[in-house]
């Protein structure tokens, strides 16, 4: 009786202990990231939750649930690139519950990270059976600097529920697949929650190896057999959201159009991504909000330095796999999910970003759970305040579009993009002086960068510039004279200098580069009504109606000239 009262107080002492151990990890993740609560919708959130996400019906979720994610960016695509149901689908919940109170959406986000965490560590547990261990690593995890980019960036939701069905998956794959006999059976579980996370972003699909890999690590009787049985759940998983994506946005495996041009400098280019990533994940000292990555075009230091790491990585996994050691299980989730994201042909947006390691990164608390004795706890103690001091102005970073935009200049003074977006910010917060400045510094940066002189002439303009505004309209069409904006924009100046039949010219060559250009559509009506052309006016002003139903200047010119709209 005795001992058995004992052991019972023992498993009471162990369960508190724990929990107190667990609680230290939800803090560490919740309290930094807390002051996101009153943080605004930036960058990609504002095209993103839109009245596209809202929902009066079954054929409303279905329409969202089967759009590419990309499609919600506000940007025209040769191709879609994206398929994320399950984030989107989160957003509408919220969008359903909030509208456009940005609050309850970083609510949302800061719950999922905090989930994320838990599972993280309900993971560590099992691999490394020391909630000390699991303790000491989850830490690290939850006050990595990276992180923020995914936490308070709202359209970093992808990461946040890739990364917790991940870890979730992970967990049930040690704590429920050795307990069932049948091996077709084992991963059932996991591979429910591997489905939620490949719905939700892409780099789910290269992690569900790590998730057959642990159950092999754990289960040392289970043979070559039984464990190609055992991964079938996950192969049907990958198969399911292979599927589906495919009847959504087809079978092309990569973006349409490569940020880096030729095989020589993609190659290249791709190590150095690589190079690039390895500080940032085990000393962050120099983040941003956006990385500029020019193209290799021949080997330099970076692209050694990444090769050497990729050939360092792919043998010491070979070593770890070939011994059976947990090791092999943090050096192939880096090796899964960090490589191919280095991978520039796969990447359709920036080829460098924060929130890319919000999965990789787990790797890291996974080696510091693996680290004996009390070895994880030192480790543990230098990094995570180390880590702390970096992600506190991180978070700051992302309180709103000046915050987020003035931050990219701070880190990146010589980037072009990083001007032209706050260049951007400014324009439209009606600050033109500013505007002009970080307009023109963009050019000058990066003469190539063109769509930079289509904002400097509509700051300008609006500064009573006009002289210098349809200068740079002449010089942008010169340079590129196929970009249907600027005919467009030199329309619009025509029209000001009461030059209505070079404006008709300047819409209609536009029109005829960019068909489906609304404003175009309704500014040539404008004038051809002008002109006396009124059913010419009406036609196009039903063509901007066709393209763009909700096109408010076009109804009301239909309306006023007793027209019907599109037809």
């Amino acid at each position: 009786m005795a001992m058995a009262r004992g052991r019972t107080q023992n498993a009471v002492s162990q369960r508190a202990q724990r929990a107190v151990l667990l609680s230290l990890v939800l803090l560490a993740a919740l309290l930094p990231n807390l002051r996101s609560l009153r943080y605004d919708f930036v960058w990609d959130d504002e095209d993103i939750i839109t009245s596209k996400l809202d929902v009066r019906g079954p054929a409303d979720l279905a329409r969202i649930a089967g759009t590419p994610f990309d499609s919600f960016l506000g940007e025209s695509m040769r191709q879609p690139n994206y398929f994320r149901p399950a984030t989107l689908l989160s957003l509408v919940a919220d969008r359903a519950l909030a509208g456009n109170d940005p609050g309850p959406y970083h609510r949302t986000n800061l719950l999922l990270y905090v989930s994320a965490c838990l599972f993280l560590w309900l993971f560590l547990l099992e691999l490394s059976g020391s909630a000390a261990a699991a303790t000491a690593g989850g830490l690290v995890y939850a006050v990595h600097p990276t992180h923020p980019e995914s936490v308070c960036f709202i359209s970093g939701r992808t990461d946040l529920l890739a990364g917790l069905f991940v870890f979730a998956s992970l967990w049930l794959a040690l704590s429920r697949g050795p307990r069932i006999r049948n091996p077709w059976l084992k991963l059932l579980p996991a591979s429910g929650a591997l489905l939620i996370a490949l719905f939700s972003k892409e780099v789910a699909l290269f992690a569900s190896p790590a998730i057959v890999l642990a159950l092999w690590l754990r289960e040392r009787p289970l043979g070559a057999g039984a464990l190609a049985r055992a991964a079938a759940p996950i192969l049907i998983a990958d198969a399911i959201y292979f599927a589906c994506r495919t009847a959504v946005i087809g079978l092309h495996g990569g973006p349409a159009v490569f940020a880096v041009q030729g095989t020589g400098p993609q190659f290249l280019t791709s190590f150095a991504v690589l190079a690039r990533y390895l500080p940032l994940l085990f000393a962050p000292i120099a983040l941003a909000a956006r990385y500029e990555v020019p193209p290799l075009r021949e080997p330099n230091l970076a692209f050694a330095i990444g090769f050497a790491a990729a050939l360092l990585l792919a043998g010491g996994l070979l070593v770890a796999l070939r011994r059976r050691s947990k090791w092999a299980l943090p050096l192939a989730l880096l090796a899964l999910t960090l490589g191919p994201l280095c991978w520039v042909r796969l990447i359709a947006g920036a080829l460098m970003a924060d929130r890319f390691l919000f999965i990789p990164s787990a790797a890291l608390a996974i080696a510091v759970a693996l680290l004996p004795g009390t070895t994880a706890w030192f480790a543990a103690g230098i990094a995570t305040p180390f880590f702390l001091v970096l992600l506190l102005p991180r978070v700051a970073v992302w309180e709103n579009d000046r915050t987020l935009y003035t931050s990219m200049v701070r880190d990146a003074p010589e980037s072009p993009h990083a001007h032209a977006i706050l260049g951007g910010y400014y324009y439209r917060q009606h600050d033109l002086p500013r505007a002009i400045e970080h307009q023109r510094r963009a050019f000058e940066l990066f003469p190539a960068y063109t769509e930079t002189l289509l904002d400097l002439s509509a700051a300008e303009d609006e500064m009573g510039q006009s002289d210098s505004a349809f200068a740079h309209v002449r010089l942008l069409l010169r340079l590129r004279p196929t970009y249907a904006p600027a005919w467009y924009a030199l329309g619009n100046y025509f029209v000001r200098v009461d030059r209505p039949d070079s404006a008709a010219s300047a819409y209609a060559e536009s029109i005829r580069l960019d068909p489906k250009f609304p404003p175009a559509e309704n500014n040539f009506g404008v004038v051809l009504e002008r002109l006396g052309r009124r059913e010419e006016a009406i036609a196009h002003y039903r063509r901007a109606m066709a393209i763009d139903s909700g096109y408010v200047d076009a109804a009301n010119n239909l309306g006023r000239l007793g027209a019907a709209g599109a037809r």
